[in-house]
């Protein structure tokens, strides 16, 4: 920690007491002070004098973009630029020697600079940072200065498990592959990634950022860490509230005549629907078994409750059309008593609160009417009590279902 700070504090005074850039009085001069500088110069050896010593480099990343994130492929796109500085013993100059010349600039592939690569890249090649045609900046005290732009493919450990409500936090790691640690260190310039420049992504919020420095075996490595956040509107509007929505009218069927003969087809037209949809819009949803999102197991849940309330129709249905002279077994009997058993104590506590305005006589014209329907029972009856049942039972367990993965995921992720 007190090598980085110290590397820190170093470059950010060098930077504050650097000149101007100037191109030189003259081209002559210039040139002169180019093919000097290069005359001798040995690319492959790192420009120290004394080799003993371990070279320093720090990076700074500015973000320009996030391009895309894919759960599929576990892939994440970027857009920016890092900037890289060292110091060079070799390459020094007087520059009252060379017409005030204090700055040059030289290709990348005549001068040493540190091979860096990305250890999570997703390209086919090493992720080795930098292009033939770019160009060092070069400072008369020795002072280097590289910038590499580039669109950057990198890999990112995805957590779905709160999908579409869920966070991400992905990493662009560069290690220094040429030296080893007592060699070579490369170290963050500022605990953040700059973001200056950065476009926001549509899919996307980026919540914070941070940098830190790592060792892979004897290797220095430096991450930029981006913590991200998924904008979940798109998902509620396009995928949530259909689902809802087609699982509201599935309830419905139990709301429909019975004799109307349109209960069973509403019904697996409701399941075909869903079905339908959940395999159309499962291409955009993340394909991970571990973790398993929440939302798969809500889906599944939900396609379970439309199943079931086809199954329920078709049982209710065929209760409703049984011949009314065939008897009623005692366990349907009982079934229908235990299910107006609530809406009795409801109709009787209705009567107690109002016993001062209502007559005695119709109090037990009341009770007699309610035990002349139970024994009256028809197979119509108990068929229209179990649509009651299944239709306030179906709608409860929708509800409950979504209140339950609204709660998770806002809670936890």
């Amino acid at each position: 920690m007190t090598a980085v700070l110290y590397v820190n504090i170093y470059f950010v005074i060098s930077l504050i007491v650097l000149p101007g850039p100037s191109s030189g009085e003259t081209l002559t001069e210039y040139n002169n002070l180019y093919n000097t500088t290069l005359k001798g110069y040995n690319k492959d050896c790192r420009p120290l004098q004394n080799q003993r010593n371990t070279m320093n480099a720090t990076l700074y990343f500015y973000l320009r973009t996030i391009a895309k994130l894919d759960e599929v492929s576990s892939k994440m796109i970027t857009v920016g630029l890092f900037e890289i500085n060292w110091w060079d013993d070799i390459i020094t100059w007087n520059p009252f020697s060379y017409g005030d010349t204090t700055l040059l600039h030289i290709d990348e592939s005549l001068v040493w600079k540190p091979s860096m690569t990305l250890i999570n890249t997703m390209s086919t090649n090493v992720g080795l940072l930098g292009l033939t045609q770019s160009k060092i900046r070069y400072w008369y005290n020795g002072y280097a200065l590289w910038n590499v732009a580039d669109r950057f493919q990198t890999t990112c450990d995805f957590d779905t498990t709160y999908f579409p409500f869920d966070k991400q936090t992905c990493e662009i790691k560069i290690v220094a592959w040429d030296y080893t640690t007592d060699k070579f260190m490369i170290y963050p310039l500022k605990p953040t990634v700059n973001l200056t420049y950065y476009s926001e992504n549509g899919a996307w919020e980026l919540v914070s950022t941070e940098t830190r420095s790592e060792y892979l075996s004897y290797y220095s490595v430096v991450v930029f860490s981006l913590n991200l956040k998924r904008r979940p509107m798109y998902f509620v509007i396009y995928l949530l509230i259909p689902v809802f929505t087609m699982l509201f009218l599935n309830t419905l069927v139990f709301m429909l005549p019975s004799d109307s003969g349109e209960r069973v087809g509403y019904a697996i037209n409701c399941l075909l629907s869903l079905t339908v949809f959940i395999t159309l819009v499962s291409e955009g949803l993340p394909q991970d078994s571990e973790p398993m999102p929440v939302i798969g197991y809500v889906l599944t849940v939900y396609l379970i409750i439309s199943a079931i309330i086809c199954v329920l129709t078709i049982f209710i249905l065929r209760l409703h059309h049984k011949d009314e002279n065939k008897e009623i077994p005692p366990t349907f009997r009982k079934m229908y008593n235990i299910l107006t058993c609530a809406t009795c104590k409801k109709k009787s506590t209705f009567v107690e609160a109002h016993v001062s305005s209502i007559e005695l006589e119709n109090v037990e014209e009341f009770d007699k009417q309610n035990k002349f329907d139970v024994l009256s029972l028809t197979w119509r009856k108990l068929s229209s009590r179990l649509d009651t049942i299944c239709f306030i039972s179906s709608m409860s367990s929708v509800i409950t279902v979504g209140v339950v993965f609204f709660v998770i995921v806002t809670v936890k992720s």
